[in-house]
């Protein structure tokens, strides 16, 4: 339980480090659909390209994502964070030399193989030095690195970009990812290995945690939800240009006042999680889940007569929910899996999240292409989640250990 880290107020020096190392590779990593707009121009790509286009940067992570939090159980969180970082950094700089889709390709994947040993490591720092009556919110401060680099990245790099080209804005969210790797080599600590014991949870190998029914359930539930997700960054300013007539800088502020949204939402999902449903993630992740159906389907409903007013109230709302239920997932996939497999039981959860970030953003793409529509594909995508819904229903919280 962590027993020795929870009177130790440097639990959440180290928790600000993770943090910060993740935010400088959301930067990056999210800060591509904030100039897609840019990218799409530059290189004259269809809206299916754009989506085959986020696939290929995460595609990576699927592949790498259990590789990654394997090697955090076994080396420890603190190499994988650090390294991860620095990796992430040197090779989005490579961007300066591509000159189509097809010489994107190798750096993108290659983006997306660093890009998975965030999350794992990351988590399992949490599920050490938190114990569970905490460790929702602790999980939601963590990942709220995502929305947050994604929300700098939406205010900075455009505008940037604008300036002086996409390429150079990428390099310098590269330069700031190689000096945030550093920090975590250098003053980054990992929990000592007692504060572990109490709640390390049965050992099993990948096999043995797929043969779970309430990590089958949850792995489905992370594939819509995160496949929704990068519908909603990918899509989200084309669709507010095209639809409602934005400027692509009214249109990255939106995107970004959703990720600020979704920087509340990690925080305030997890710490209604602790204190008011007494540690249960399911219960929360229904309201999560059911609020972001209604507002997937309030968007479907745009058009070029909505108000900027009405807009920024849906998008910041969406924002909320749809990007905002990542730290409480992860804390429950922790908990379910016991802490002596988070790591992989993590990594594993990243390869459905982004197995489902590699499918659903060219459907959504195609599915716009060929309607010529938005409002099918974001009611489609609402329809996925409520599915989600009813499968995540079927997992017994209680007995985390079950098969």
């Amino acid at each position: 339980m962590a027993l020795s880290s929870q009177n130790s107020k440097e639990r959440w020096f180290f928790l600000f480090i993770a943090t910060l190392s993740q935010v400088s590779m959301a930067v990056i990593h999210l800060g591509i659909p904030a100039l897609i707009p840019l990218i799409q121009d530059e290189l004259k790509l269809s809206r299916t390209e754009v989506g085959l286009l986020t696939s290929v940067l995460n595609s990576g992570v699927v592949v790498a994502a259990i590789a990654a939090g394997k090697a955090a159980d076994r080396f420890g969180e603190r190499l994988i964070i650090a390294y991860g970082a620095m990796a992430c950094g040197i090779i989005v700089m490579g961007m300066n030399w591509a000159a189509g889709f097809a010489t994107l390709f190798p750096v993108l994947l290659l983006l997306g193989l660093a890009t998975a040993t965030a999350t794992p490591a990351g988590s399992k720092a949490v599920a050490g030095w938190f114990h569970a009556r905490e460790r929702g919110t602790a999980m939601g401060v963590r990942q709220m690195a995502i929305p947050l680099g994604g929300a700098i990245a939406a205010m900075t790099l455009p505008s940037v970009a604008l300036r002086y080209g996409w390429r150079f804005a990428l390099a310098f969210a590269g330069l700031f990812a190689v000096g945030m790797g550093l920090a975590a080599l250098f003053l980054y600590k990992e929990p000592p290995i007692s504060s572990r014991r109490a709640e390390e949870g049965p050992v099993v190998g990948i096999k043995g945690l797929i043969q779970r029914r309430n990590i089958r359930s949850v792995l489905f539930f992370v594939f819509i939800l995160g496949g929704a997700q990068w519908c909603y960054l990918a899509y989200l300013e084309l669709y507010l240009t095209e639809t409602l007539g934005f400027s692509i800088r009214l249109a990255a502020s939106l995107l970004a006042l959703g990720q600020i949204c979704g920087v509340g939402g990690r925080v305030f999902w997890g710490f209604l999680s602790d204190r008011f449903f007494s540690g249960r993630r399911k219960p929360t992740l229904l309201v999560v889940g059911f609020l972001a159906i209604l507002m997937t389907l309030w968007t479907s409903l745009f058009s070029p007569q909505t108000s900027s007013g009405l807009a920024f109230l849906v998008v910041a709302l969406l924002g909320l929910t749809l990007l905002g239920w990542n730290g409480l997932y992860l804390a429950f996939v922790s908990e379910l899996a016991g802490s002596r497999v988070a790591g992989m039981a993590i990594g594993l959860s990243n390869t459905g999240a982004f197995l489902g970030i590699v499918t659903l953003p060219p459907i959504f793409g195609f599915i716009v292409d060929h309607s010529n529509s938005y409002r099918p594909a974001w009611i489609g995508l609402a329809g996925m989640i409520l599915v989600a819904l009813s499968v995540l229903r079927c997992v017994r919280e209680e007995d985390k250990y079950s098969l």
